[in-house]
């Protein structure tokens, strides 16, 4: 791993805010500003797997902490401190932060200005408040959006924040790049993976039998470099379905039903966003399926429990995925992905995992055929495919296990 073996020679840092902690007669505490409890009402499955994945990690060595939107139900099922977001999510991150004896930052998606232009300076609070109140912070398995995904004043930001990190790992290879550009020194820059796959090892490599297809359609037609995040557009009733998202969610139902009509078997729809704070996935899944002419052979999982929606996917034997971690979850679950990205973290993760043959091409408004080119073969070539597969898949599993290692590093030191 890039940087590694000389990050942990050179670890020390005099910077303010990076002393090492000292011993307090307790557990360690933990604050993660991940964002998998931040949704009410519904759930944000890639974001709960992140989270439940630095939980996995760091449960049995530090007392961790949250932000929330439901804190009793989150100390109830996870045995962590959380943090309401009653009063904001700025103020439930201040008192993380307080609270904490060290601060994680990420893990996903660290910045992007397509969405919100609010969404990468959001992202970088919990950095800023960890440096003011001289807590030792550590950006965990972040991922940096590319050209034209950042406004020009985005990298010098990235640059002077996580420059006061005491330790910074990354992804996928172009996000390591991104942030060398924006002045960080190779030494304090790691290429990891997402911290997802630190859940891998309850799962067993493909290829799955069976005939089922996984599908995870989602309406990415709200991504325009707003100023405003979406849920506060939600409020303000500024958003609209347009036709866009329309002619896209028909092109997942023409790819779904000729895959029916070609090998048939059942598509399982999975929504991943159901909450307020990004795309209404459940809506898109069930407008694909009423657009569908073998609509009957469509089933839809909608659940919160990340469990329960492995185990799901676990069934399928390959998945057509618009979100991330619908790819990432179906690597480690076993179920062969395949990519329609909106944006390049998608690309970047197949690239990460040696399917870049199986990312769908969208540079143009029509891409069902080339979904369907791809699909085929990968339903056909599966069990070759996954022969081909495993040793990245084990290499990816590896590479999450050093987040945990690089951060404990960060904070025993002495």
């Amino acid at each position: 791993m890039r940087g590694c073996v000389r990050w942990l020679r050179s670890s020390g840092s005099s910077a303010r805010g990076t002393e090492a902690i000292p011993g307090r007669g307790r557990r360690l505490r933990v604050f993660t500003s991940s964002w998998g409890q931040l949704e009410s009402g519904g759930s944000n499955i890639g974001d709960l797997a992140i989270f439940e994945a630095q939980l996995h990690d760091l449960a049995g060595s530090f007392e961790v902490g949250i932000a929330s939107a439901d804190p009793a139900s989150t100390e109830r099922s996870y045995r962590v401190r959380a943090f309401s977001t009653g009063r904001g999510r700025t103020a439930a991150y201040l008192a993380g932060v307080l609270w904490a004896d060290a601060v994680i930052v990420g893990g996903g998606e660290l910045a992007q200005d397509r969405s919100s232009l609010f969404y990468t300076p959001f992202n970088l609070l919990p950095l800023r408040f960890a440096w003011w109140l001289g807590r030792p912070a550590f950006a965990w398995a972040v991922g940096i959006g590319q050209g034209g995904e950042l406004a020009p004043w985005t990298p010098p930001q990235l640059g002077r924040w996580l420059a006061r990190a005491r330790g910074v790992t990354v992804r996928d290879g172009p996000s390591r790049t991104s942030l060398l550009g924006a002045g960080l020194s190779p030494v304090r820059v790691v290429h990891t993976a997402d911290a997802a796959f630190s859940l891998a090892g309850s799962y067993e490599p493909g290829p799955r039998p069976g005939d089922v297809l996984g599908a995870a359609p989602r309406d990415v037609s709200n991504r325009s470099g707003a100023l405003l995040p979406l849920e506060l557009r939600r409020r303000l009733g500024l958003t609209r379905s347009g036709d866009a998202g329309d002619a896209d969610l028909r092109q997942w139902a023409q790819v779904l039903d000729r895959h029916l009509e070609v090998h048939g078997g059942r598509i399982r729809l999975f929504a991943f966003h159901t909450g307020p704070l990004s795309n209404s996935d459940d809506s898109s899944c069930a407008r694909v399926a009423s657009l569908m002419r073998h609509s009957s052979r469509a089933d839809l999982v909608r659940t919160g429990d990340l469990g329960s929606f492995m185990s799901e996917m676990g069934g399928c034997r390959a998945i057509l995925t618009s979100p991330l971690h619908g790819a990432i979850l179906g690597l480690i679950a076993g179920a062969l992905p395949v990519s329609v990205p909106y944006s390049t973290k998608s690309s970047r993760f197949m690239e990460e995992a040696g399917l870049r043959d199986l990312s769908v091409r969208r540079d143009g408004g029509a891409w069902a055929e080339d979904a369907s080119t791809r699909l085929d073969r990968a339903w056909r070539e599966c069990p070759g495919i996954w022969t081909a597969l495993r040793e990245r898949r084990a290499d990816l599993i590896d590479r999450a296990a050093a987040n945990r290692r690089l951060f404990c590093r960060m904070c025993l030191e002495q």
